[in-house]
This record gives C-alpha cells, sequence and structure tokens, in this order.
C-alpha cells in the first residue's frame, strides 16, 4: 500500500535515502508536501463532521491561510498552511477532533508567526481558541532560559489538550524535517540533528501522560529521523536560536 499523503513512508521504505551519497530523487517527499493531496484528505476529513462544524474548520483555514499568505516550509516550496492542516489531521486520527482544538490546530503558529494579535484572534475565535494558540506561541528571542521555562511551563500547568497539540505539532515537524533531509542530503543535516536533540528535553516529556498513540507518533517519528542525521553533533540543544523555531520558513 503507497504511503498517505500526510505521512510519508518509514526509514525501511525509503530505500536509497540511507546510501552515503548525493541524495536521490525521490518521488514521495514531493506527493508528501503536493497541496492538492493534502486539500483532497482535509476536505474529505471536514465532510465527515456536522455542517455547523465545517464552518467552523474553513473559517479557521480560511484565516490561517490568509495570514501565512505566502510563506513556505523550510527548504521547500510547500505552502505554509499544509503544515497546521497536516497537525489537525493527526489530532484527529488520535480521536482529538474536538471544534476548539481542530481549529486551534489550524491557528497554532498565527501569533508566533504572523503579525495577528492576540485581540485579533479572540474576536474572530472566542478565548478558548485563542487560549490555547497562545499557549503554543513560543517566548520570542529564542533565549534558552526562557526557552527551557516555556517548556518546564507547559508540562506542568497546560491542559491536555495543548499538549497534545504540541507534540502533533512537533511530530509533523520531524517527519517534514525527515522529507527535507531526504530531499537535500547534508545540507539541512546539522540542523536537523540539533532540532531532533531539542525534541528530547522540549517535547518528549510532554508525552509522558499523553494517550499512547500520541507518544507512538511521537517518538516514531524521533525514530525516523535519527538515522538520517546520524549521532550527536556535538551541538547542545540550544545552541542553535532557530530550533526554537522550527517552523521557519526559510533556509537557515
Amino acid at each position: 500500500m503507497p504511503p498517505s499523503p500526510l505521512r510519508p513512508p518509514s526509514i525501511e521504505e525509503s530505500g536509497e535515502a540511507l546510501a552515503p551519497i548525493a541524495p536521490q530523487p525521490l518521488a514521495w517527499p514531493t506527493v508528501f508536501d503536493t497541496p492538492a493531496e493534502v486539500e483532497r484528505a482535509w476536505s474529505d476529513f471536514v465532510g465527515n463532521h456536522p455542517e455547523e462544524e465545517q464552518a467552523l474548520f474553513r473559517r479557521a483555514l480560511e484565516f490561517a491561510r490568509a495570514k501565512h499568505g505566502a510563506q513556505r516550509r523550510r527548504g521547500s516550496d510547500t505552502p505554509y498552511w499544509i503544515h497546521p492542516v497536516r497537525v489537525a489531521m493527526e489530532l484527529a486520527r488520535w480521536g482529538e477532533d474536538t471544534p476548539a482544538l481542530v481549529q486551534a490546530a489550524l491557528l497554532h503558529d498565527v501569533l508566533e508567526d504572523t503579525a495577528t494579535t492576540p485581540s485579533e484572534l479572540a474576536e474572530a475565535f472566542g478565548p478558548e481558541v485563542a487560549g490555547m494558540v497562545s499557549w503554543l506561541t513560543a517566548p520570542e528571542g529564542g533565549r534558552t532560559d526562557d526557552v527551557r521555562a516555556y517548556y518546564q511551563h507547559l508540562a506542568r500547568t497546560a491542559p491536555a489538550a495543548v499538549r497534545l497539540l504540541k507534540i502533533a505539532d512537533r511530530a509533523d515537524n520531524l517527519r517534514s524535517i525527515q522529507a527535507l533531509v531526504m530531499r537535500t542530503g547534508a545540507r539541512h543535516r546539522r540542523w536537523a540533528g540539533s532540532y531532533l536533540d531539542s525534541t528530547r528535553w522540549q517535547v518528549l516529556p510532554l508525552a509522558a501522560e499523553a494517550p499512547s498513540v500520541a507518544r507512538v507518533a511521537l517518538v516514531t517519528a524521533m525514530a525516523d529521523l535519527a538515522p538520517l542525521v546520524g549521532g550527536d553533533d556535538g551541538l547542545a540543544p540550544e545552541a542553535d536560536d532557530a530550533l526554537n523555531r522550527p517552523d521557519e520558513i526559510t533556509d537557515a
């Protein structure tokens, strides 16, 4: 069975990508990032919900697409909105598809990566959705102490739904980075390895009390990326400020 358009294949299915030579031109990362495929899957997903929820989901995605505009995922031509859609659908796959959580998933980067304000978000989608998105917004500046405090605060006090959203967000980032490294070889490997290291102290602790399906998704994404980036490259997890901006839209 071919891989889902929303999930790249496993390392075992990737074959030549692990060879110690120039990266091979594989077809699947393109499929993974094709907007038409994601649009089709998203349309099917929305159609399985009541009409009032469909309206909420479509409005949230329209807002996110407008705010992210021409932004692209790191190292690719993939429109940025693909990422929040995949995150929302991953949560739904885990059985977590309440209207507020799906909307928050679609909007989870608008405060961090666009000019959207918290008050604007709350006015458009209500305090519950805006509150979830605020939880997912990392501190500006990327200072190590601030980032550590942020993730510790998430682990101690964030609602369970917010922790699940962060896990789904990170799992999709790891999958996207897996595809990126397999497309580009050494160009992004060092950054990808450091990002994987940061996941161990930033997000893995959030999965301790999460449903098993979420833990498995995160750990599997980490395990699939690990062989592509090798071992520890000597960087501390906080060595690169870009690590704290996993959804950066341009190359480092």
